[in-house]
């Protein structure tokens, strides 16, 4: 299927999600930041500031080259009562190398349903000189505890290149990455099972590779319009891809909520920690068979 087809098939499940207007089931009470009348898309100007580290494996997992460590940060503000905006960033050293990127949504958004919306963003990963986009459209469903959220559409990758890894015995191996375009996803379905604890699984496809997300996070402080969460993350995928990290988030807002209104009422998820491996998941490696002639003896 290509990836517009795909990107359509996305998009008629988050439209039929969304038109679906349900309050959850029987046993579930929201909090009571949600009860009163209807919500704007965004609850006043807010942000997000995040602070993590951990480890990645390709040739071994929790080896020095292989730490990541770096920030990520958010500004969220309405557009009227029914529209929001996001920008996020990300600066972070990635197996020794700096990975940077930013990235913006445009939305509407119902905080009892769910949102539809626009997503763009670019990276650049120092490492291999590449430089990614994508842009495609994002959605999210609120059920009760439960909510689905996702992007998904074109990704492309400015990287290019080709290098001899050496001779073996018949045979000339090498690696590369192509510069092409190709459809990517990412997706969570996540369950609060309190107010201020949220547990997700889900999935990303960046670079052409196939990985399944699992992530935790909860409340450590309340500051009244702020507050600090601890959460951990991991990837486990394509090519014996493993990663995990743990750190920080600080939600600057401007009302007292709990963690699952913040999430509704606030802020959108930030995508771009995935970044820090699309361009190594886009890296190929092959072997050519090589024959040499034989000297015939006199």
């Amino acid at each position: 299927m290509s990836y517009k087809r795909q990107l359509l098939a996305v998009l008629a499940v988050a439209l039929a999600a969304s038109s679906a207007r349900a309050e959850g089931p029987t046993w579930w009470k929201a909090p009571l930041s949600e009860n009163p009348g209807p919500k704007r898309a965004v609850d006043g100007v807010n942000g997000k500031l995040e602070g993590f580290g951990g480890g990645s494996e390709w040739l071994g997992f929790a080896r020095l080259n292989n730490a990541s460590a770096g920030g990520m940060g958010s500004i969220i503000a309405p557009v009227g009562d029914r529209f929001g905006f996001q920008v996020d960033a990300i600066a972070a050293a990635h197996r020794g190398f700096f990975v940077s990127g930013g990235a913006g949504h445009a939305f509407w958004r119902d905080p009892s349903v769910g949102l539809l919306g626009g997503y763009g963003a670019i990276a650049h990963d120092k490492r291999l000189d590449d430089t990614r986009f994508r842009v495609g459209a994002e959605s999210a469903y609120y059920y009760g505890p439960f909510t689905l959220s996702s992007i998904a559409g074109y990704e492309e990758s400015s990287g290019h290149f080709f290098t001899p890894l050496g001779y073996g015995p018949g045979y000339f191996a090498y690696q590369w990455q192509p510069r092409r375009g190709r459809f990517f996803d990412m997706f969570d379905i996540s369950v609060y099972p309190t107010y201020n604890v949220k547990i997700s699984v889900g999935h990303r496809y960046v670079g052409g590779r196939h990985a399944a997300a699992l992530s935790g996070e909860a409340l450590i402080w309340n500051l009244g319009h702020s507050a600090i969460t601890g959460f951990i993350e991991s990837r486990v995928g394509e090519n014996d891809y493993k990663a995990v990290w743990g750190g920080i988030r600080i939600y600057l807002g401007e009302s007292d909520k709990t963690l699952i209104s913040r999430h509704r009422e606030d802020d959108l998820p930030n995508w771009l920690k995935d970044d820090m491996f699309a361009s190594q998941n886009s890296v190929r490696a092959g072997a050519t068979p090589v024959f040499f002639p034989t000297l015939q003896q006199p």
